[in-house]
């Protein structure tokens, strides 16, 4: 049944059609890469539905439909090129004409992130990569949390708190940010040009004064025992899981937490817009 407003134009007609949004995928597709290539596929299906998934083999054509599609996420397939160095330089190509969050499947995790770098870091938002043997639900579950991201108006709250780093390699001490902490794990940034390692084994003190928190047996500092689990793509942000947790340090941690949310929680209430009020005439 059509229906009509005031003017006599069918509402269906004037109703705002929906943005059709795009994902583009990258790849060669061989016979040695054909397993990889269809577990990214159903990845990309199950994890952004709403999206529409464009494949090319081709790199030219896929910078010309950066141009003209509403593309919101590329993944480029390590298959495309065979090299990560290519890979990197056609990001940036990528990133020229779409600022949109690019994955990789890495052929040589060093390289890549080597690569990322030296070229691609002043463009970094959501940038990640995968290597072998790659994870199906890690790779959607990281597609996830992009798609919810972008677009992103609110920046996301984070600690950003001086602390040390202990590492059990070489017996010293380093200074880092600590990015964020949860009952299971925490990522800290290194500045400079000092590398972790995925598995290493660190410890780090958490300043329990910042959340004007003290504790009778660890005083004004918590110890928290980490493993490296990811190195992010520019080579300076490393997710941590935490490791051989007391009930005292949990509790001591839950404590913070709770700080933590209830500051969020204040700044949430203060970046709402005040209700403007009608002056009272005199």
């Amino acid at each position: 049944m059509e229906v009509f407003d005031a003017e006599g134009k069918s509402i269906f007609d004037s109703a705002p059609k929906k943005k059709k949004r795009y994902v583009l995928y990258l790849f060669k597709l061989t016979r040695d890469d054909e397993t990889r290539i269809r577990t990214v596929e159903k990845a990309i299906q199950n994890s952004l539905s709403e999206h529409i998934m464009v494949r090319f083999e081709d790199p030219n054509e896929a910078l010309k439909a950066l141009l003209v599609k509403n593309i919101e996420l590329i993944f480029i397939d390590s298959s495309l090129f065979d090299d990560d160095k290519i890979s990197i330089d056609f990001g940036v190509e990528c990133k020229k004409r779409k600022k949109c969050p690019l994955f990789f499947i890495a052929k040589n995790e060093d390289i890549l992130i080597s690569e990322y770098r030296k070229k691609l870091a002043f463009y970094e938002e959501l940038d990640d990569y995968f290597k072998d043997p790659i994870d199906f639900m890690e790779i959607t579950r990281k597609l996830k949390r992009a798609s919810n991201t972008i677009g992103r108006r609110a920046k996301r709250f984070s600690l950003g708190i001086p602390i040390k780093l202990y590492r059990l390699n070489d017996d010293k001490y380093y200074d880092v940010i600590l990015n964020d902490v949860s009952l299971v794990g925490f990522s800290i940034s290194i500045v400079g040009n000092e590398m972790l390692k995925t598995n290493e084994q660190i410890k780090i003190k958490v300043p329990l004064n910042e959340f004007n928190l003290f504790h009778p047996t660890y005083g004004e500092f918590l110890p928290i025992s980490g493993k490296v689990r990811r190195i992010s793509i520019n080579g300076h942000i490393f997710g941590c899981s935490i490791e051989f947790s007391t009930p005292m340090q949990l509790e001591v941690l839950m404590n913070l937490l709770e700080k933590v949310t209830r500051k969020m929680r204040m700044v949430k209430i203060a970046e709402k817009p005040k209700k403007e009020v009608d002056p009272v005439p005199v």
